[in-house]
């Protein structure tokens, strides 16, 4: 039976998005936020909504800017055999070189109390948040200040 665990069901959730648009094959799968720690719990649990299905799941971490992705990362996995899903977790993943790296991606955001002010970014991660955009990147925005409680966000681009 499904746990009703609200963590567990947005990642079955998301799971089942990723599948609509890729269905079979090497899938790499972004899950970003400015929280290095809270991108790799959330992308841990992603993947274990992913393997429940019976699929094979590859985990990597990227904590930085300067790492070849691509090189490193994505291009060996890829160069596999079979169906399998790549979940890539870390921060800097949306900038113009990683972007089209991800057949599905999601950003984390947290964001403070209603009325609190929000606090200043230091300035690596203001500048990507401003010139990178990955909130608008992103196939799937969640809002995770409450870990326990995250909440997938519809966005109005219009």
């Amino acid at each position: 039976m499904p746990s009703e665990n609200p963590v567990e069901t947005l990642q079955r959730s998301l799971r089942d998005l990723m599948r609509q648009n890729a269905r079979a094959g090497r899938v790499v799968v972004a899950i970003e936020a400015l929280d290095a720690d809270g991108a790799r719990a959330f992308a841990d649990g992603f993947a274990a909504a992913v393997a429940a299905d019976g699929t094979e799941v590859q985990r990597a971490s990227v904590d930085d800017a300067q790492t070849d992705v691509r090189e490193t990362v994505v291009a060996p996995f890829r160069a596999g055999q079979g169906d399998a899903v790549l979940v890539v977790d870390g921060v800097f993943l949306q900038t113009a070189e990683r972007r089209g790296l991800w057949n599905f991606s999601v950003w984390l955001e947290v964001n403070p109390p209603v009325g609190a002010p929000r606090p200043e970014l230091p300035e690596e991660q203001g500048h990507y948040v401003r010139t990178a955009r990955p909130r608008v990147a992103a196939s799937v925005i969640v809002e995770n200040s409450d870990p326990a409680h995250p909440v997938q966000v519809f966005g109005d681009f219009c």
